[in-house]
């Protein structure tokens, strides 16, 4: 691949690099096939997703998008941010860490593993002439990067595993036609919560159409979860907010938002903002579709002894299968809660790339230092009791980031 350009052929193939996301409507179109051959994937490399963080870059940080090309037409994409300093460059896929549930690199089939090795190659050619660090954050585990970095092992690079990440995930055909309160672990309590809940008054459950009232619902549902977890909740930070408020409205005009909303006599009092493919007919021969719960909150001072976020998460869950979702997605992490249902695994990983530049190489030992310094200070700090106060303010952060599946997000 050779060097200073934007663009570099490999036969009929090609890598553009796009600082914006507005593609035209052919690439539009060829994304959204892209898109549905890895919904889970998918969603959180469309277009709306994607324009939340190039309406909000950091000031330190370049957005682009780097497409792969077949004689002009879109056959994949990842997008990257760079931070440049004096020693390595840094590089992330775009949303990982910081506000995607996952992130990859997409590519239409027969296609990715010759785009991964592209990326790399891009990368080291590109921006690596002093020393290149590549951050890996939620990338799924079947990823083709994982096994580009493997072939990429001659150009002496070293790959430092961080975190392995659980993304369970519920198969709807396996409920042969029921709902999800039925399956729930202890199904008799479920259906009564639910049955104190009908008795509080008329309950509506709907999926918000308009994008307006959608923002609005995500406004609810935010000051829920910021009085429930405080100064840790996953929708406090100012940019997360812009955030969602950005790409909601663009979500519901491509289909691919579900905003699921409880009412109570006329008071909302749950809200689930969930992420779901456009898709919902037939796709390589089986049953599409695809829902992911990404956060909900609820009035918890009006709920009182009524376990309003399992009934609202159930009821979002028998709403995709009315819709006729195949699967349902908990996003990363392994709250207890989840495992009440029969859920399978996926997994992400974390992980650093560190070129062999000595500027790199000199980054990754003094991180090793680092790490092992914290590791000594906390093998002796529990050499000695804490506070009791000490303690009872730490596991409270614990259970506020255990039980929040936005809390890394945004």
């Amino acid at each position: 691949m050779r060097r200073g350009g934007a663009r570099a052929a490999v036969g009929a193939l090609s890598l553009t690099v796009r600082r914006d996301v507005d593609w035209p409507a052919q690439d539009l179109a060829a994304l959204d096939r892209l898109i549905e051959q890895r919904p889970h994937v998918g969603v959180f490399l469309s277009r709306p997703w994607l324009s939340g963080f190039f309406a909000d870059p950091p000031a330190d940080e370049e957005l682009s998008i780097v497409e792969l090309r077949e004689d002009g037409v879109l056959r994949g994409l990842v997008p990257v941010s760079i931070r440049r300093s004096r020693r390595a460059v840094r590089i992330g896929l775009l949303g990982g860490g910081q506000g995607s549930d996952r992130v990859d690199l997409l590519a239409a089939r027969g296609f990715e593993s010759r785009f991964a090795d592209m990326i790399l190659e891009w990368i080291d050619d590109e921006l690596g002439a002093d020393g290149f660090i590549l951050r890996l954050r939620d990338v799924p585990g079947d990823s083709p990067l994982w096994a580009g970095i493997r072939r990429a092992r001659e150009r002496e690079i070293v790959l430092v595993p961080r975190e392995v990440n659980p993304l369970p995930y519920l198969s709807l055909h396996e409920l042969n036609g029921g709902e999800a309160r039925d399956v729930w672990r202890n199904a008799d309590s479920m259906a009564k919560h639910r049955r104190w809940l009908e008795n509080r008054g008329a309950l509506r459950v709907d999926i918000v159409e308009d994008a307006g009232d959608a923002v609005a619902a995500f406004e609810r549902m935010a000051e829920w979860v910021d009085a429930r977890w405080g100064e840790h909740s996953a929708t406090r930070h100012p940019r997360v907010a812009r955030f969602h408020r950005h790409v909601i409205p663009l979500l519901a005009a491509e289909g691919r938002l579900r905003m699921v909303r409880m009412v109570s006599d006329g008071r909302c009092v749950a809200v689930c903002y969930a992420v779901a493919s456009r898709n919902d007919g037939a796709h390589d021969g089986a049953k599409a579709g695809w829902w992911a719960y990404y956060l909900a909150g609820y009035d918890r001072a009006w709920a009182g002894r009524i376990h309003l976020g399992r009934v609202t998460v159930a009821a979002t869950i028998d709403m995709a299968i009315r819709e006729g979702a195949a699967e349902f997605d908990f996003l990363k992490g392994a709250e207890p809660y989840k495992y009440y249902w029969p859920v399978r695994d996926r997994v992400t990983i974390d992980a650093d790339v560190y070129s062999s530049k000595a500027a790199a190489q000199l980054e990754r030992a003094g991180r090793a230092g680092r790490e092992l310094a914290a590791a000594l200070m906390k093998t002796t700090r529990n050499l000695w009791p804490r506070p009791p106060r000490a303690v009872n303010r730490e596991r409270a952060a614990g259970d506020a980031r255990a039980h929040q599946p936005g809390a890394r997000r945004g």
